[in-house]
């Protein structure tokens, strides 16, 4: 036996309109419930919540003695002046400190390493003492003094920051090789003489 379909309720361009109503009034009820929801206890909070809004609060400073990924610590010139170098004899890259002498410090310090650059003399950069680096007084200082000096600059010397921390200790070494004699400044780091002894070797600990 079959069963007869039953017809739908309303059928025709007004059953569609009445369908549309009945949709719309199903979204507007479930809006309505959706805004009244907040006045349940349970979902209270996620209506009224406590946030903080963009730069409403200052940015967060970083620990004292942190140091970013990435970079390095930073270190005054009176800081700096205490540290030992890092380098052993081993480690010394005469050839390096050697190119970035030339490269950063001979316009002022010139190639030689007694002061008189090309950017030093009248209308220039004065011809000061201190640009002389054999002289008694830049042999006093100390290799974590010297290293501070180029990562900070001081005076008329500007901050060589951009030159790695690593070699900034290349620097020193090429600097103590030349203002002991173990190198000839300006000549490819040879050693001094024609001795043939290896400068590294020479110098022991730069500490």
């Amino acid at each position: 036996m079959r069963r007869r379909l039953s017809r739908p309720l309303v059928s025709g361009p007004s059953g569609r309109r009445l369908a549309t109503i009945a949709a719309v009034a199903l979204v507007a009820a479930g809006a309505a419930c959706d805004d009244q929801i907040k006045y349940v206890p349970m979902f209270s909070t996620m209506t009224e919540q406590p946030s903080i809004e963009a730069y409403e609060r200052a940015a967060l400073t970083p620990p004292a003695g942190a140091v970013a990924l990435g970079s390095e610590r930073s270190y005054t010139l009176l800081e700096a002046e205490a540290l030992s170098s890092p380098l052993g004899p081993e480690d010394i890259d005469l050839a390096l400190g050697e190119e970035s002498f030339q490269t950063f410090c001979s316009v002022c310090h010139a190639a030689d390493g007694r002061g008189r650059g090309p950017v030093v003399g009248p209308n220039r950069i004065p011809d000061i003492p201190t640009l002389n680096l054999h002289s008694d007084q830049a042999s006093s200082y100390s290799d974590g003094y010297i290293w501070g000096m180029i990562t900070n600059g001081r005076g008329l010397m500007p901050s060589y920051r951009r030159i790695p921390a690593a070699v900034r200790w290349q620097v020193v070494a090429y600097v103590r090789a030349f203002q002991a004699g173990l190198v000839e400044p300006g000549a490819d780091a040879k050693p001094a003489g024609g001795t043939g002894d290896s400068p590294g070797s020479a110098m022991g600990s730069t500490e």
